[in-house]
């Protein structure tokens, strides 16, 4: 669930600096609609890392900084909502994903990664549409090994590619967008590497597809954060002419 003295000629008088084109989401090559008709690992729109062929611009700037990392609460032994879910992933083994949706925690551990935690800060606003509680970054505090990570969710609206998550981590840039209505593709500096399904109980599934394009090896911070940014925020969205559909319904109804 996927970091800018020398003499320069001034420029002519007569000529206005021609303005920098404006930076689109992952999903700007798609249909307003969001219906892709296959939901294969594509090209992703982030900037490339050096080296890799150009892409489709980032995000106009970083995702925020996450708070300061908050001590991590003590998981409830006794309530089994808050038991680990296990992930037998084909590259990495057992992958332990909690989700405690009361305290707003998400952890992800295993014996071939780094661990991840996603915190919902006390006293926060709580969406019960979203697994971990909210999609405000103000209220969330991302960390990877105890660093802290920067992490930016859109806001969850009528289009599809409203509920892309960015995060960035030891100077890697993620990003997690639908791919349908169950999966999203998980990109790393713009290249997919992988596809996540979450249904919002803490239970996640990961394909790493071996036909990536060249560089884009799956590390394991690569996939932790992966099914962090699922956990938390579920993966999938409706396509905008379903959700319209169903807001016009609503209204008629």
């Amino acid at each position: 669930m996927n970091t800018h003295p020398s003499h320069q000629t001034p420029p002519d008088p007569q000529v206005s600096p021609q303005p920098v084109e404006g930076a689109r989401g992952v999903d700007g090559d798609r249909s307003a609609d969001g219906d892709h008709g296959t939901h294969g690992i594509r090209q992703g729109q982030l900037p490339p890392a050096a080296g890799t062929a150009p892409s489709d611009p980032s995000p106009e700037r970083s995702p925020e900084p996450s708070a300061h990392p908050r001590p991590l609460p003590t998981p409830r032994k006794d309530d089994p909502s808050t038991a680990p879910s296990t992930a037998d992933d084909l590259l990495f083994g057992d992958v332990h994903v909690t989700l405690d949706a009361d305290r707003g925690v998400v952890t992800v551990t295993g014996d071939a990664l780094p661990t991840v935690s996603l915190v919902r800060a006390e006293g926060a606003d709580v969406d019960e549409a979203v697994p971990l509680g909210t999609r405000s970054a103000a209220a969330l505090t991302l960390t990877v090994d105890g660093e802290a990570a920067r992490l930016a969710p859109a806001r969850g609206r009528f289009l599809r590619r409203s509920y892309r998550v960015d995060a960035e981590c030891t100077g890697v840039r993620y990003r997690l967008t639908p791919d349908g209505l169950e999966e999203s593709t998980l990109f790393k500096e713009g290249i997919a590497i992988g596809e996540l399904s979450s249904t919002g109980d803490g239970r996640v599934s990961a394909t790493w597809p071996e036909d990536r394009p060249a560089g884009s090896e799956v590390l394991p911070q690569d996939a932790a954060v992966g099914y962090a940014l699922a956990a938390a925020f579920g993966t999938g969205g409706q396509s905008f002419w379903v959700a319209a559909g169903a807001f016009v319904g609503d209204l008629l109804s």
